[in-house]
């Protein structure tokens, strides 16, 4: 393997990419953590049986169709169309985006309707072992259509947050999906609190389901002030006269598909686990909430940070520029999506433990969640590479390749899956998902070297984080063995900042300069 020892950045290039990523992150921190508080209480008030499972189910489904229509998917599509829409001769970006506001939501608002209409249907295909289970069936599609709102607000908002990206606006628009959190935080201490106590366990998990819908309003009018200082306006094009983005979009919609590929991946093993005993969906759904923690807080906000630069430099020609800024998102991401793979594997159990296991939530949930976690936790390296591949072959106006790449993986995550849960319960679904992203990876790494002439084991530092990761790795493992009778929250609150500083103190001692795309250079 060749490795380049001290591989200097571009000028000015890792600066302005840690700035941007230092936004994100400091916002997705804020989000993620209250994420953990909504999701704590979550399984506080209604433990991880078959009610949260209802809840978690019917949220997937709508999941699914918010990360294909908005999420994710509306970055990768639009920003590379709006960076070519300013730099075209007499073109507007404001007129662009009208048009692309009014297909977004006449596609949305359809999508939303058709869910109401056809919820049970689409339920019973998504948790088709649901069907056995007495009223199950039907209180998940209940909480599917009261879900349904969320998708026409929340994709609204993703809009905004794509034309605020590709105005290098990055802080606030992330910042923005704590709204979700904060809205389902206050149902919950209300539950909680015993201030509703006529609702009744049902009730109350309409209420979680209602709050949550209406949080996606919350975060779209939290952009819209942003949005105006931008020049955008949220007018409608006249459908009959000029719907410029519409066939632009059109030609773009692989991306959706293949930009939803984790939550596709989600949908997968939920349908499984609907099979297994009661609680195996919601040790899915929170085992990928804290693997996705590394995942969104870095891969994706390195893929978010570099999407319009590396537009930017397509519409330009400029090759070279544009391998220099691949090369910094995928070091960023790779810097960060090994250690935590490690760490999170050998901390799963204290963690979820420390996490989730108060009020109705067991011990057996705490094993059964953690158990899933390990087993994804091994992918996340892969998760990394994958979120920032797609994002640049978007920007170098390649949608084919994605778009077979990730529907193989997805075929092969559905095979996978029958024998290993079968073999493994919920920790074998989990398993099928890291196997099959590893598996994308390498398609991944075939493809970049062809189209930008990129090959990781040329342009990335993968050695010698590997040896900091795995001293980080050992160090976390021997204090959990050390603690074990202090307790989950001791265990967690040492073993995990300990881990960080010896792979840092390692990256410097190896002289991994790349390192300075994380720490800003102070470490």
């Amino acid at each position: 393997m060749r490795e380049k020892a001290n591989s200097p950045l571009p000028p000015d290039a890792g600066g302005a990419f840690h700035s941007g990523m230092r936004g994100m992150a400091a916002a997705g921190l804020v989000t993620k953590a209250l994420g953990y508080v909504r999701d704590a209480l979550m399984v506080a008030v209604f433990g991880g049986g078959a009610m949260a499972d209802a809840y978690y189910a019917a949220f997937r489904v709508v999941n699914i169709f918010r990360r294909t229509v908005g999420e994710g998917a509306l970055n990768a599509v639009f920003i590379p169309l709006l960076e070519k829409e300013k730099a075209r001769e007499g073109g507007s970006a404001a007129a662009f985006f009208s048009s692309a506001w009014t297909v977004i939501f006449l596609l949305t608002a359809l999508l939303g309707l058709a869910g109401v209409i056809f919820r049970t249907q689409i339920v019973a295909l998504a948790a088709w072992g649901f069907r056995g289970e007495p009223g199950q069936l039907e209180l998940t599609a209940l909480l599917m259509a009261v879900l349904m709102p969320h998708l026409l607000f929340v994709n609204a908002a993703a809009l905004f947050t794509a034309a605020l990206n590709a105005a290098r606006k990055f802080f606030l628009p992330a910042l923005a999906p704590a709204m979700f959190s904060l809205a389902v935080i206050g149902a919950l201490l209300a539950l909680r609190g015993g201030w509703l106590p006529s609702l009744g366990e049902r009730g109350g998990v309409i209420l979680i389901a209602a709050a949550a819908s209406a949080s996606g309003l919350l975060q779209a009018l939290a952009l819209l002030p942003l949005l105006r200082r931008e020049g955008y306006r949220l007018s409608f094009s006249n459908p009959f006269k000029d719907l410029s983005a519409a066939p632009a979009l059109a030609a773009a919609a692989p991306a959706a598909f293949t930009l939803a590929q984790d939550q596709l991946a989600m949908l997968i093993n939920t349908a499984y686990a609907s099979f297994l005993p009661a609680g195996a969906i919601t040790a899915i759904y929170n085992s990928a909430r804290l693997a996705q923690f590394p995942v969104s807080l870095f891969a994706a906000a390195a893929a978010a940070v570099s999407l319009p630069e590396l537009a930017a430099r397509t519409a330009a020609g400029d090759r070279d520029g544009f391998r220099d800024h691949l090369r910094l998102a995928l070091a960023a991401s790779w810097l960060i999506m090994l250690p935590a793979s490690l760490g999170i594997a050998v901390t799963a159990l204290p963690v979820c433990r420390a996490l989730f296991e108060h009020g109705r939530f067991l011990p057996e949930y705490s094993l059964l969640t953690a158990d899933a976690l390990f087993w994804l936790s091994l992918g996340l390296p892969a998760f990394g590479f994958n979120k920032v591949s797609v994002s640049s072959l978007y920007a170098l106006g390649r949608q084919k390749e994605p778009m077979l790449i990730i529907s193989c993986q997805l075929a092969l995550n559905a095979l996978l899956c029958l024998p290993l849960s079968r073999s493994m319960g919920a920790g074998g679904l989990m398993l099928a998902t890291s196997l099959s992203s590893w598996a994308a990876a390498l398609a991944f790494l075939l493809v970049l070297r062809r189209r930008a002439g990129f090959s990781p084991l040329e342009h990335l530092p993968l050695g010698r984080p590997a040896l900091s990761a795995a001293a980080a790795a050992l160090a976390a493992y021997a204090l959990t063995r050390l603690l074990a009778g202090a307790g989950p929250l001791a265990v967690t609150a040492a073993a995990v900042p300990a881990a960080v500083v010896v792979y840092f103190s390692g990256l410097r001692l190896l002289g991994v300069e790349e390192r300075a795309l994380i720490t800003g250079g102070r470490f």
